[in-house]
């Protein structure tokens, strides 16, 4: 039971990494990431799960992801997803053989191969990959920084994680999202967002982080000036 608990971790843990390359194997390509994990919703039941919706020059994809090779069940799986979401269906793969090749182009899936990308690619465009990869590992395991924010950023940040998208924070901050965008954009350039481009979903994880580590900090430096403000009282320092 214990081996087949490790197992199912593992093909879990593969299935998460699978997806955090193809989204930065997206991005590089032009692709605009909208979505994550997005469930597809009839009459209140959960039907079906869309690892990614991906947009590029006003298409939107929606793209199912396999860490090992692909089969022509992940092909209809791929199709009809994307046919439920009005989407044009692609699929990220290890591998795929001509059989499975020769059915997604009859349902107009496109398939997009880790090896055949990787193969084109230049040094320093890996590299680029593998440096986002590591940002988001680290983001998601809690080693993320502790900024010295001011009230401005702070409330773009509070704002961001508490809201369900980014129009609502932009409500909240009382400005149109255009703004909004550019706020970000130019705290992106100071250091005080990731460089690479993100989901709401994954800006407003972020935020999280960065406020409830800060406040940590915050309390942490209060009890550190309490602690000295004692030991003056009592002659210590």
């Amino acid at each position: 039971m214990e081996e087949k608990e490790k197992g199912g971790e593992k093909t879990r843990r593969r299935g998460i990494s699978a997806e955090r390359i193809a989204r930065r194997m997206l991005e590089s390509r032009g692709f605009s990431i909208i979505a994550t994990n997005h469930k597809i919703d009839s009459k209140g039941e959960n039907i079906a799960e869309i690892d990614i919706i991906a947009e590029k020059d006003g298409q939107k994809y929606a793209v199912e992801v396999k860490s090992g090779k692909a089969s022509l069940s992940a092909i209809r799986q791929a199709f009809a997803n994307a046919q439920l979401a009005g989407y044009k269906p692609m699929i990220i793969c290890k591998k795929s053989d001509e059989a499975t090749r020769e059915a997604a182009k009859k349902l107009g899936v496109e398939i997009f191969e880790f090896s055949e990308y990787h193969m084109l690619l230049e040094p320093e465009e890996l590299e680029s990959i593998v440096k986002k990869c590591m940002e988001e590992v680290m983001e998601e395991y809690g080693f993320v920084p502790s900024l010295n924010l001011d009230s401005k950023a702070s409330k773009i940040l509070r704002a961001i994680a508490e809201s369900d998208d980014f129009e609502q924070a932009a409500k909240i901050l009382k400005m149109k999202k255009d703004k909004l965008g550019k706020e970000v954009a130019n705290l992106s350039k100071k250091g005080l967002f990731p460089s690479r481009s993100l989901s709401f979903r994954d800006l407003k994880k972020f935020c999280i982080a960065v406020l409830a580590r800060n406040e940590i900090v915050t309390k942490l430096e209060k009890i550190e000036k309490d602690i000295n403000e004692i030991k003056k009282k009592l002659g210590l320092i």
